[in-house]
């Protein structure tokens, strides 16, 4: 060990410059914090792979000006919605427009993370955080019971603070140190999400989806016929030149039917609602990522001696409505609040931080994670619901709207028989119940 003239040292250490990251890093530095901002990818959101929305709510709590900052975002969010797809191939859009999705700056922005989280942590360095780069945090450091520092993987590379807030991601090794949880998390809770970037003229992206120039954009879940009747959902993004298409499932369910993802998203893009959206486009990216959506019954414990743990990390994601990059960008502006109070107070103890867990509950962030607490579990004993649910809505739908001179009440007679060859009707009855109680947290 170094002696103590040699040791690096920062009043605060962040571990991972994704949206929780840099968010706490601003939030410290800004307030006058000596902070290192540790990120083993070459550059920050090097590791990233995303296309969807982003969150202004929370962007404006840490950066209130970030507009005048000129962010790289993509197109505003200004319909959203549910694609139902059937076998058949048909579409069913349920869809939102206007009202709040026009409010200028819009609430939520598509964006590219590789592209996002650079410019995220250079507002952190421009607060005055030390962005460290290709570094990989290995090992926590102790002195007793109480979080000093990291151990890097770099020659001398021991690093020293009071305070060590982890946002490494969805690998929680450094969550395991710490002692907040005792294990991985299981592929049962973890979704794989894949997709292709495909680009194409900004004309014809506006043509195909109905879009008046690119200050509109859409942002689509597609629920049926999208990954072999396993649970999983699609989703479709427009960006200015190009669009993200892709779909997530579950990991476990991956593993145990042998399923080759890039064929998985071919079938996808294949389909005959989905691949008029994207005929002639050049395939730029691919990639996969991997997403915790075990909730809140997968959250270790938030903080201990010394250190604080926050976004993917954490579990931070509700998988319903898609949401976790406000969650980490909030958490990370709560981690570092208390964070700076155990400053003003001189400790680091973990009562110190429990004011950060406080934080949390105050929030839309535990609050939600405590209601949709059995979400994952109802995935998990309903497999079929995210399959048989959307194509019967699908065809519903379209016999409702093709039933022109025909008696009603056959109409109504064949509807309930399309659910029926699906699932018996106690069974429906049931499945509703059991998706109400896990949605309404009772």
């Amino acid at each position: 060990m170094n002696n103590s003239a040699e040791k690096i040292r920062f009043d605060a250490i962040v571990v991972g410059a994704g949206l929780a990251g840099s968010a706490a890093a601003m939030v410290m530095a800004r307030e006058g914090l000596n902070v290192a901002l540790i990120e083993r990818g070459q550059k920050a959101g090097g590791k990233n792979y995303f296309g969807g929305a982003i969150y202004t709510h929370a962007i404006g709590e840490v950066l209130p000006d970030y507009m005048e900052r000129h962010p790289p975002f993509e197109r505003p969010v200004t319909e959203a919605g549910f694609w139902f797809l059937s076998r058949d191939g048909g579409l069913t859009r349920m869809m939102v427009q206007g009202g709040r999705l026009a409010n200028e700056p819009a609430d939520a922005y598509i964006t590219s993370r590789a592209i996002f989280d650079v410019w995220w942590a250079e507002q952190a360095q421009q607060a005055g955080a030390l962005l460290i780069p290709k570094t990989s945090v290995v090992d926590i450091l102790w002195d007793g019971g109480q979080v000093v520092g990291v151990k890097t993987d770099r020659p001398q590379g021991d690093i020293y603070a009071p305070v060590v807030i982890v946002c490494e991601g969805v690998n929680n090794l450094l969550t395991q140190k710490l002692g907040l949880i005792d294990h991985d998390l299981e592929p049962a809770h973890m979704a794989l999400a894949f997709k292709q970037l495909i680009a194409l003229p900004m004309d014809t992206i506006n043509a195909r989806f109905g879009l008046p120039d690119d200050q509109h954009g859409v942002a689509a879940s597609v629920l049926g016929d999208v990954s072999l009747g396993l649970p999983g959902m699609g989703f479709v993004y427009t960006n200015k030149a190009s669009l993200s298409v892709g779909l997530g499932v579950m990991l476990d369910a991956v593993a145990e039917y042998k399923l080759k993802p890039y064929e998985i998203l071919q079938r996808y893009l294949q389909h005959p609602a989905i691949a008029p959206l994207v005929k002639d486009g050049q395939l730029m990216e691919y990639g996969a990522h991997l997403i915790p959506e075990g909730g809140y019954r997968d959250m270790p414990k938030l903080y201990t001696n010394g250190a604080m743990v926050a976004g993917d990390a954490a579990s931070m994601v509700n998988a319903l409505h898609w949401e976790g990059t406000n969650m980490a960008i909030v958490a990370g502006k709560l981690a570092a609040e208390t964070a700076l109070e155990a400053h003003q107070r001189g400790d680091f103890s973990g009562a110190a931080l429990s004011p950060y867990e406080e934080r949390l509950q105050e929030r839309f962030i535990l609050q939600d994670m405590k209601q949709y607490r059995n979400f994952s579990h109802f995935l998990e004993t309903h497999p079929t619901f995210m399959d048989a649910y959307p194509s019967f809505v699908n065809d519903a739908l379209g016999q409702f709207f093709s039933a022109y001179g025909l008696p009603k009440k056959n109409l109504f007679k064949n509807i309930l028989g399309s659910l029926t060859s699906r699932r018996q009707l106690m069974q429906a009855v049931g499945d509703i119940l059991s998706m109400g109680r896990a949605v309404m947290g009772w």
